[in-house]
């Protein structure tokens, strides 16, 4: 069988029957090397010392050198990157409880602010009524409003400055204050959410 040939079936089997396969192999010359004898060149090889025409060290003496080189670079990237992981936890760690401590002094200072609200208003010096004599609407109207966290919006000018004697109560809600306001004469004032509107 020729050559050609037998690329041919190699490149395409489906194209062959078995019986043509099978010839093609029997006519095959294949060689076969000794297992020992090979095993003995390749010891040879491993034994051989000595340098290479241009006197450097053969390549098989250098490869246990590089190795161990390879293992004492591999060791200083893995104790390196450990320690990077360390540190990276370490003050991950710390800038958490950081974190953790500023929370809880921001929620104590909130508290205790809060306490010094609640003790201010319970406070009966602070909450003891405020007399104004001959005081203007507006300058009152400040304080009221101011109290109870209210804008106030006057349509005329003239409102302003009508002058009042009154005593105010802060225990008093904002309606009733608004009701008596509106039994003076030139006085009239309403409530829209969280204004109060002077007419």
């Amino acid at each position: 069988m020729k050559r050609e040939e037998q690329i041919l079936m190699l490149l395409h089997p489906e194209r062959y029957t078995d019986e043509q396969l099978g010839q093609m192999l029997d006519e095959a010359d294949i060689t076969v090397p000794d297992a020992s004898e090979e095993w003995k060149r390749f010891e040879e090889n491993l034994s051989q010392e000595g340098e290479t025409p241009s006197g450097e060290t053969s390549p098989r003496r250098r490869k246990p050198q590089e190795r161990l080189m390879f293992r004492i670079a591999a060791m200083f990237i893995g104790v390196l990157a450990l320690s990077g992981i360390t540190y990276a936890t370490y003050r991950m760690a710390t800038d958490t409880d950081d974190e953790q401590k500023v929370e809880v002094q921001k929620a104590q200072v909130a508290e205790a602010q809060q306490q010094t609200i609640a003790e201010a208003v319970n406070d009966s010096t602070l909450m003891k009524p405020v007399v104004f004599e001959d005081a203007e609407l507006a300058s009152i109207l400040k304080d009221i409003a101011a109290f109870h966290q209210m804008e106030v919006v006057y349509r005329k000018d003239a409102s302003k400055h009508v002058r009042l004697y009154f005593t105010w109560d802060k225990k008093t809600g904002i309606d009733d204050i608004i009701n008596t306001f509106n039994k003076f004469e030139r006085i009239h004032i309403t409530r829209k959410d969280s204004k109060l509107i002077v007419e």
